[in-house]
């Protein structure tokens, strides 16, 4: 069977995005229905569980699974930062695709991106890596601004760096935007068939091009500015250097073959075997 694909970097060299051209009976599941909570105010963060009640103090939360709303409320102040960054991430879609015929349309209600969704193409890959990439990229830098209650800088780079400049400040604590965009995005993804592996891989190729961009940011210290000394940080790239990325790769998709020997059904560690197709 053949499928669109663009490979990620552990891969090959290039970070790339992954299209699966599905069978029509295999495209309509409940991948991304969180993105219904795109409108969530910052004052709903409060979760209220009981035995009697199902949680909910926003209509929308309703559109999470069990453990994404068990993530919120363990992460006082996170949901705020999830909703502003798939808002981000709409944002940095549109903006990418304003001059094409697809221009990145958007919906209220739980089926935000539309029927597009349920077809494996490029722009479904985009859509899937750009909002993995917007949730991580939001709570990395909400640990460093203090929004969240369970994380905070990444202080783990400290000591010399070099001969001029050792590591201080607060970097953008990427490990736990990752950590936290995988357990909270990649719950949505149900089954067991070439899409959820397709829409896996795209979740990924999101949190990965972040990481991938991350740069280091000095300080000068010295008597009138001279610099004798800096001190340096990790700081997240802009959405819009994401953007740009994926969108290169989105215009770089390249087929590629999986045997699945007549199945649907593949498991996480089969997205290895994707192979270009000459």
């Amino acid at each position: 069977m053949g499928h669109w694909a663009l490979l990620p970097g552990w891969v090959s060299a290039t970070l790339l995005l992954a299209l699966a051209a599905l069978p029509a009976a295999l495209a309509a599941n409940s991948s991304g229905r969180w993105w219904g909570i795109v409108n969530v105010a910052s004052s709903t963060n409060l979760l209220t569980d009981s035995k009697s009640l199902q949680l909910v103090l926003e209509p929308s939360l309703q559109l999470l699974s069990r453990k994404q709303r068990r993530l919120i409320r363990q992460n006082p102040g996170i949901l705020h930062s999830v909703s502003g960054g798939l808002q981000s991430a709409v944002r940095e879609c549109k903006w990418q695709f304003r001059n094409r015929r697809w221009n990145c349309p958007t919906a209220s209600g739980p089926h935000l991106f539309g029927k597009i969704v349920n077809r494996g193409c490029r722009e479904t890959a985009f859509i899937f890596a750009i909002t993995s990439a917007g949730v991580t990229h939001s709570v990395a830098r909400s640990c460093s601004e203090g929004s969240i209650e369970s994380c905070t800088c990444d202080y783990r780079r400290r000591g010399p760096g070099g001969p001029d400049w050792h590591w201080g400040g607060c970097s953008d604590n990427i490990d736990f935007g990752r950590l936290f965009g995988r357990e909270f995005v990649d719950s949505g993804e149900k089954g067991r068939d070439l899409r959820f592996l397709m829409n896996l891989h795209n979740n990924e190729a999101g949190r990965t091009t972040v990481f991938s961009e991350m740069r280091q940011e000095c300080k000068c210290h010295g008597m009138s500015g001279s610099c004798t000394v800096r001190t340096c940080w990790m700081r997240l790239p802009t959405l819009r250097a994401v953007g740009d990325v994926l969108r290169d790769r989105f215009d770089g998709a390249s087929r590629v073959l999986y045997g699945n020997r007549g199945s649907n059904r593949a498991s996480r560690a089969e997205l290895l075997r994707l192979e270009p197709e000459d």
